[in-house]
């Protein structure tokens, strides 16, 4: 198990930025949290609820002041009020949807971070190598397979983001019983 966490500075080497750390996570348009948001949008001030699913996922970023995700739940806080999402209560969403997938193997935080804007994403990319020396193969597809799969804790507050990954879940593609991610590298292979 490793860490990484991001910080605002972390953003600005991108020459970019995030206003909001935790919002962070809300970043992009993963139908992930799309059947909580009814209860998602209590985290809004009253002034903002009542507008729509659209208008509550791209609010969230603003408002969002904490959130942390294991493999149970995916709590997020804002101006004291909290929302938990637990692991339960989104396999049966799944279930209804897609019956046929296996959600014993659902991966909270993983899917919770796929959601997260690019800037976030690329900044713990850089984080996971200047740290860990982990290199993560390019190209989006290898990226989001590989925070699927490894990502196993994310808190975040207006501090930072700290991504907890378990490298040991990647295949074994060296063929000699070491995990590529203990190695340094992580990600499918040729």
């Amino acid at each position: 198990m490793i860490s990484v966490e991001v910080t605002n500075e972390d953003v600005r080497d991108l020459s970019a930025e995030i206003k909001n750390l935790p919002g962070a996570l809300f970043g992009a348009s993963s139908p992930l949290l799309r059947p909580f948001l009814s209860r998602l949008e209590e985290l809004l001030p009253p002034e903002k609820r009542g507008r729509g699913d659209n208008y509550i996922s791209s609010t969230l970023k603003a408002h969002v002041e904490v959130v942390v995700a294991d493999e149970g739940y995916i709590r997020v806080e804002s101006e004291g009020r909290a929302v938990e999402i637990t692991r339960g209560e989104l396999a049966a969403v799944l279930e209804e949807k897609f019956a046929t997938l296996d959600h014993q193997s659902l991966n909270l935080p993983g899917l919770l971070f796929l959601q997260s804007g690019p800037v976030l994403q690329a900044c713990t990319l850089r984080r996971l190598d200047k740290d860990h020396g982990v290199k993560v193969p390019g190209g989006r597809r290898t990226h989001r397979y590989v925070f699927h799969t490894t990502v196993v804790s994310v808190k975040a507050d207006r501090d930072g983001v700290r991504v907890g990954f378990d490298l040991d879940r990647l295949p074994n593609l060296t063929g000699d019983g070491a995990s590529e991610g203990a190695s340094g590298s992580a990600g499918p292979g040729p």
